[in-house]
């Protein structure tokens, strides 16, 4: 039996079509519990929210922010959240781990320079490639995550050695301030915070790393309990209709976007417009997962398994 505990412990589909869902008639709006870390990845759940994607859906969402992603994943284990926000490394490593989440549909996707995360330095900091991590401190949003391993790749692609470095978990809020005080010597960032350590000078931007992951490659989805998702292919289906219809609305609208992230980040307006946006994909893509799973399995030291067997997906498998 899955409890709370063992979640935390083990961390350390039904794909719509891409019409939008029209508004559900004559019934009531189905009430969900949706929970995100806050970053501006997540905010595609504001869009549909606000732009009325839930609602036309015949949903009532109740969107929840937590700074834990490992809170989040115990919490939608004890049906506290039904759908919560996660990055494939994570969803892949608690699979390993023996628990039942699966994708209900893709978050943001990357290409190639296209990047809103990245790995950051001191202002004057002699680090410039993967061999200069070596023997380092670095700080991560949180251990045996993408935070962690994206930047070990990097590493070991470009002449270094990711072994011999200390990694520390820190809060994304606190990581710029500790590169600049000199605690930590690099740290891995997303947006806005990447914007807001360079207006306050705080660190540099050294390299976005993708490029040892793939050319282009998923990076985060919404998932639920596998169990969940069975007992409710109508809810999850409308879901994932409204929010990839968020995600094509806000990949169409860079700007409209800015006020939504600034007021739900509280970040500065005029940071957020000079950042770049996340690129929401609107189908869960087979050749697009694979590659963080093999990484995070390289990592975190576990069999590699197929796509498939974290999708949810009655009816329809994931796109080759």
């Amino acid at each position: 039996m899955l409890t709370r505990a063992r979640a935390i412990q083990a961390l350390g589909g039904a794909v719509a079509a891409p019409a939008l869902v029209g508004r559900v008639a004559a019934q009531t709006a189905t009430p969900l519990r949706v929970a995100i870390i806050p970053i501006e990845p997540t905010c595609e759940a504001y869009y549909a929210k606000e732009g009325g994607f839930f609602d036309r859906a015949g949903l009532d969402v109740d969107i929840i922010a937590s700074p834990s992603t490992v809170a989040i994943a115990a919490a939608l284990v004890t049906g506290t959240y039904d759908i919560a926000y996660a990055t494939v490394s994570t969803l892949a490593t608690a699979h390993a781990k023996g628990l039942p989440f699966v994708m209900i549909a893709p978050a943001g996707v990357i290409y190639g320079a296209r990047s809103i995360a990245g790995i950051m330095v001191g202002v004057n900091s002699p680090i410039q490639t993967g061999k200069d991590f070596n023997g380092k401190t670095f700080g991560t949003s949180g251990l045996n995550t993408l935070a962690e391993y994206l930047p070990r790749a990097w590493v070991d692609k470009h002449g270094g050695d990711s072994s011999t470095m200390k990694f520390v978990e820190i809060p994304f809020p606190q990581i710029a301030d500790a590169i600049a005080a000199g605690r930590i010597d690099g740290g891995y960032l997303v947006e806005p915070f990447i914007s807001q350590a360079k207006q306050r000078n705080l660190a540099r931007f050294l390299v976005a790393g993708d490029d040892a992951i793939a050319p282009v490659y998923l990076a985060s989805a919404w998932y639920a309990m596998g169990p969940w998702a069975k007992a409710h292919p109508d809810v999850v289906a409308r879901f994932a209709s409204a929010i990839t219809e968020a995600g094509k609305w806000a990949n169409a609208n860079p700007q409209k976007v800015v006020p939504i992230i600034a007021n739900h980040l509280k970040s500065d307006p005029a940071v957020v417009a000079a950042s770049p946006r996340t690129n929401f994909e609107d189908k869960l893509v087979t050749a697009q997962i694979q590659p963080w799973i093999d990484i995070t399995a390289r990592y975190a030291k576990f069999p590699s398994f197929p796509t498939a067997e974290i999708v949810y997906a009655p009816g329809s498998a994931p796109r080759n």
